[in-house]
């Protein structure tokens, strides 16, 4: 064999056990693991990083609400006369912890507890009543009534409170107690005997107030948000003049957009209240409208845009303009409590196609959760004249009208003031002669 196929043969053998060793190196190392699902790997060059993406596995979807578990369910009294206060209370609770999204239906009442009343039917038997409580979902459990006695019972006497929300309020209530006599089949008698000296008012939020109206308005705006629903239990102490004392309740659920923007939207909410309620024209033809921003939060709020839209007498809206916000809200940070004062100003006569000016308010909390409000400024109706209005057909309405007109001494009255009117007494006695009114006694 010549030198130089023994130099080629001993290459080649060498190249082969080169080969199987590295071989046997592969087969002894471990793989190397998969990236995690939550890593990202980019390259430390000044080029453009390369992003690693690795599908996450599928999340497990989310378990269902729970329904609630009824507790008790409480009455106040075994025996009632027919229309008759009967206080119900019901406890629950969630076993997945949604207590905060708890709300209740006794009867066709809605809150716990709850002033029932009840009534015989033609048999004398009692109106059935059912307990309903629904928590996250409105997922529900429902259970019976406990059972108590109801009776006919001559010439009772009871109070009975009214509520009504003042219009564009966003939780101002006024309440109306009034004093009424059952006769054996629970149906309102009429006047009682009794005389009222004195109301004293515990509106369920810590507040209390006495008068000698049995109107009064109170305002829940600043009550804590922190559930779904407040219940609120309004009572009312009536004092007659034989000091005699009779007491009415009234349930009031409250729905708390607050608590339910933030837990199902994650969105910190703004409220506005307007000072006057309604829009103000002055003799210049211009609408001073005073704005308190504020929300529920305990900690300072900042602003970061306010977008406005004008709305025009024809129904057409502008672009939407982005102003400082210092210009419109006098501050970008809005505090706890009392929140942000400001006024704006629509002048009619320089913008005579403007109806109104819609606020849209953007901003975050601390920890970076979404802050979104709205309001609007606008011009009021224009008033009836002579040449343009709306006749009233109505007789009882217009003896209304002429009354509380003499009344308020004023040449234009709302439905807001006739209702006031009304609630107080001073159309009692109203006396009509061809569609004109008397003043009543």
């Amino acid at each position: 064999m010549s030198e130089r196929r023994k130099r080629a043969w001993k290459a080649a053998a060498l190249a082969a056990v080169l080969l199987l060793a590295t071989c046997a190196i592969l087969r002894t190392r471990r793989p190397a693991p998969l990236p995690s699902p939550t890593v990202q790997a980019t390259a430390a060059t000044d080029s453009p990083a390369r992003e690693t993406r690795v599908q996450s596995p599928p999340q497990r979807p989310a378990e269902p609400p729970q329904p609630p578990v009824i507790d008790s369910i409480t009455v106040e009294k075994d025996e009632v006369c027919e229309g008759e206060e009967n206080l119900v209370t019901v406890r629950a609770h969630t076993s997945d912890g949604n207590d905060a999204f708890l709300h209740y239906q006794v009867g066709s009442t809605r809150g716990s507890p709850v002033a029932l009343r009840s009534y015989l039917d033609d048999r004398g038997k009692p109106t059935f009543q059912r307990v309903t409580v629904f928590g996250k979902n409105n997922v529900a459990t429902s259970a019976e009534m406990p059972s108590f006695r109801v009776k006919r019972c001559a010439d009772a006497v009871t109070v009975v409170i009214e509520h009504r929300l003042r219009p564009n309020t966003v939780a101002e209530f006024e309440f109306d107690a009034r004093i009424i006599r059952m006769d054996s089949h629970g149906s309102d008698a009429g006047a009682p005997s009794f005389r009222p000296r004195k109301f004293v008012w515990s509106f369920g939020d810590g507040a209390q107030e006495e008068s000698q109206e049995p109107q009064r308005t109170h305002d829940f705006a600043a009550r804590s948000q922190d559930t779904l629903y407040s219940h609120l239990l309004v009572k009312v102490k009536v004092i007659g003049d034989d000091a005699r004392e009779l007491e009415g309740r009234d349930a009031l659920e409250l729905l708390n957009p607050a608590f339910e923007a933030y837990a199902y939207k994650g969105i910190v909410l703004l409220f506005a209240e307007l000072e006057p309620r309604f829009p103000v024209l002055s003799p210049g033809g211009v609408v001073d409208q005073g704005v308190r921003l504020w929300h529920t939060r305990p900690e300072v709020l900042s602003i970061g845009k306010v977008s406005v839209t004008t709305r025009r007498v024809d129904g057409q809206r502008s672009p939407p303009e982005y102003p400082p916000v210092g210009s419109v809200l006098g501050s970008a940070l809005i505090p706890p409590g009392r929140g942000l004062d400001f006024h704006l100003a629509l002048d009619t006569r320089a913008e005579p196609d403007t109806l109104s000016r819609d606020y849209y308010v953007e901003g975050h909390t601390a920890d970076g959760h979404p802050v979104r409000g709205t309001f609007s400024v606008m011009r009021p109706p224009a008033l009836p004249s002579k040449d343009r209005h709306e006749p009233i057909r109505d007789p009882v309405l217009l003896a209304k009208v002429k009354v509380a007109r003499e009344v308020l001494h004023r040449d234009y009255v709302t439905d807001e003031d006739i209702w006031t009117l009304e609630r107080a007494g001073k159309f009692d006695g109203l006396k009509l002669d061809a569609g004109t009114a008397a003043p009543p006694p």
